[in-house]
């Protein structure tokens, strides 16, 4: 079973809604009303007056819609630099959709008990911070306290986008640690599960520093920044004839970490330059031809590049051994 709700923000757009006609949409429609809870890109500030018109207009036009809850997505939680940051973030987000409830929960008069919004929250790094919680410090048992008192009142979910495959964003906002104190990874490069592959198309040893060209660029990698280094994409340490001398592997992850590695220092719409940082004592020799795997800054808008994604299983004796292969639902 699957069902399909809607988000809302405006009451134009419940009205919109409510024109449809039944062969279009059978039945009840099912509502979410989007809620500003900071990230200032779509949705209805919990204060405002739009947020109560769209919770008068859907009440007027009851017959049509079911009210599910609120939702959000907390985009500005991608300026987290540690875990309790992120923390933060997600326990602000809950609040607001929470205060975003209480709204309609007195405009509706009715037994919140008797009928409990859901309060649909997160972007990745807020997802990703709710494990978090269940650490035993002060810090994170009032975060706790906070998170179940919203919860004692609605029930809570959790949504994110890039939260499956992770990308050099995701370990930017530090949202968890890298490792556990037994060094299992929680938010590191063993964790991030796309890759892009390029070809090296040429070679440049004599430029200020050494430069490679590749058959990968904006089409391929997008122009999004990631905070914690200066390029578009890093190399990863895989080789195609299954070496495993490659040299250092820029560290994305560890302020504190010599940055030396080739990273992909600029773009263009076709092809990307990579460049070597650091020490050239250790570095990785390319050659032409040569297929390497990249991290992407942004796995959503790498991945809205191609058609389909070979799968491989890193936790099998041959992490290279194609799977499956997951076709793109494409478009707009």
């Amino acid at each position: 079973m699957f069902s399909v709700s809607v988000l809302v923000d405006h009451p134009d757009k419940v009205d919109e809604l409510s024109d449809l006609l039944n062969d279009v949409w059978p039945g009840k429609i099912s509502l979410f009303v989007k809620v500003d809870t900071g990230y200032h890109r779509s949705g209805a500030s919990p204060e405002s007056k739009q947020l109560r018109d769209v919770l008068l207009k859907v009440q007027q036009r009851h017959s049509s819609f079911e009210l599910l809850g609120f939702y959000s997505h907390m985009g500005s939680s991608y300026a987290a630099n540690s875990s309790a940051e992120a923390v933060e973030y997600l326990t602000l987000e809950i609040e607001r959709l929470a205060d975003a409830a209480d709204v309609a929960t007195d405009l509706y008069s009715f037994d919140a008990d008797a009928r409990r919004f859901i309060l649909s929250l997160g972007a990745t790094p807020t997802a990703t911070a709710a494990q978090n919680l269940f650490d035993k410090t002060p810090e994170m048992t009032g975060a706790m306290q906070r998170f179940e008192r919203v919860r004692g009142r609605y029930n809570v979910e959790l949504h994110a986008g890039v939260y499956p495959v992770l990308d050099l964003q995701q370990l930017a906002t530090r949202a968890r640690p890298a490792y556990s104190t037994r060094g299992f990874p929680y938010l590191s490069r063993e964790n991030l599960a796309l890759r892009v592959l390029v070809e090296v198309a040429s070679l440049y040893p004599e430029r200020g520093k050494p430069e490679a060209l590749i058959a990968a660029g904006g089409l391929a990698l997008g122009r999004e920044p990631c905070k914690s280094y200066p390029g578009w994409a890093v190399v990863s340490g895989w080789t195609d004839d299954g070496t495993s001398n490659t040299g250092l592997v820029y560290d994305v992850e560890d302020d504190k970490a010599d940055k030396t590695g080739w990273i992909v220092g600029r773009i263009s719409q076709e092809h990307g330059i990579l460049t070597w940082e650091g020490s050239q004592e250790n570095m990785r020799q390319l050659k032409i031809g040569e297929k390497l795997l990249l991290w992407p800054n942004h796995a959503c808008i790498a991945g809205a590049g191609f058609g389909w994604y070979f799968v491989v299983d890193s936790d099998t004796n041959d992490g290279d051994i194609i799977r499956d292969v997951w076709l793109r639902w494409r478009g707009w």
